[in-house]
């Protein structure tokens, strides 16, 4: 009995002696690492790329975590020309400062960020599909990536997930190739000074000579002055949620917006009239023209049959385009306004069927008639 007693005593003398050792040196690593942070020796400047060990670290952290957290990301179909055209035209804007054109990195002064910016090309070999989606959305720590500047649009997210799994499918060359000509106003100017945005809107939502670049942009020809207007100043006040769009409204001064307000609004509208599903477009002609009255609908012409310039003119936009804006009030992305919590109500009134109807049937009438005040089944 007393060996086993002598026995315990001498591994309870071991482990306090191994506790008082761990002891010593963690101390020992706490003192010198807090010497090291604050003595300045370590060497931040962009000039200079990280210790191995630092680059290692950095870098399985890094991927650990976008793989953690994009792990239950849901994608949907990506190739699709609609959505690769809308991220390319985004890319062209916002993306290619920073990251240069695909296939040719990016810009001499970006190539001195540490990390330097990547080139897009090759998105696909280090990331899939859901992690590229978590990054653009959220953005990276430690790096010049911000997050998405339109809190919940991920639909627009998604764009730029398309068009860098087009890259990865068709290579650099299909970047150049998407490129459309486009014809601008050759004296549409403030006080002599030609209209900088401009081209940012063409880029997207067309010019005289050119409809969308996309099915999920609006058709803006046509539209009325005051509502135009009222969209730009909705979006450079954050009351409107949209990453590509409220970077561009910031900067638009008072004249530019009411400038480029009165140019699409004295554009024709583009004839392009969808094929649509002739049941679906009967049926959503009356949800148009009559409403639902047991499920509480009001008709969409009472508001949107293009005599009251606050609203929108809803004939000859595409379905897919109306879908995604019904989508985004019943979401509660467009419901901070007075006109959005109108628009709220009713779209979460509707269901998916009837959504699918009404928009097919705007989609199949041609753009003109958003003018008059009766919209006509064809």
């Amino acid at each position: 009995m007393a060996d086993v007693k002598t026995a315990k005593g001498h591994r309870s003398e071991r482990l306090r002696r191994l506790g008082s050792a761990l002891l010593v040196v963690v101390g020992t690593l706490s003192v010198g690492g807090a010497i090291f942070v604050v003595s300045g020796v370590y060497n931040v400047a962009a000039r200079r790329d990280h210790l191995s060990i630092t680059n290692w670290l950095l870098t399985v952290v890094r991927d650990r975590s976008i793989a953690a957290a994009a792990s239950g990301i849901s994608v949907p179909d990506l190739v699709d020309d609609n959505l690769a055209d809308l991220g390319a035209e985004h890319y062209r804007g916002a993306c290619a400062a920073c990251h240069g054109v695909p296939g040719q990195g990016p810009r001499v002064v970006y190539q001195n960020m540490l990390p330097t910016p990547p080139d897009l090309i090759s998105a696909y070999e280090d990331y899939n599909s859901r992690e590229l989606f978590w990054i653009i959305y959220n953005g990276l720590k430690f790096t010049g990536m911000p997050a998405w500047p339109g809190d919940g649009r991920s639909d627009e997210v998604w764009t730029l997930v398309a068009f860098l799994d087009r890259l990865r499918r068709e290579g650099a060359d299909s970047y150049t190739q998407s490129e459309r000509s486009r014809v601008l106003p050759m004296k549409l100017e403030v006080a002599g000074v030609a209209i900088q945005p401009l081209e940012n809107c063409v880029r997207c939502h067309g010019d005289a000579q050119s409809p969308p670049v996309s099915d999920r942009v609006p058709r803006l020809h046509g539209q009325s002055e005051a509502y135009l207007t009222r969209a730009i100043e909705n979006y450079s006040d954050g009351i409107r949620e949209s990453g590509i769009m409220e970077p561009i409204a910031l900067e638009m001064s008072t004249e530019e917006t009411a400038a480029l307000a009165r140019y699409y609004a004295s554009l024709p509208s583009p004839h392009i009239v969808a094929s649509e599903d002739p049941k679906a477009v009967v049926r959503g002609r009356r949800i148009a023209t009559e409403g639902l009255a047991e499920g509480g609908i009001p008709p969409c012409s009472s508001c949107h049959k293009g005599d009251n310039p606050q609203f929108p003119r809803l004939a000859g936009q595409s379905a897919t385009y109306l879908r995604g804006q019904l989508e985004l009030w019943r979401r509660g992305l467009r419901d901070r306004s007075g006109y959005g919590a109108i628009m709220a109500v009713v779209a979460n009134r509707l269901n998916d069927a009837q959504i699918h109807d009404v928009t097919a049937f705007y989609a199949s009438q041609p753009a003109e008639l958003g003018r008059e005040s009766e919209v006509p089944i064809r």
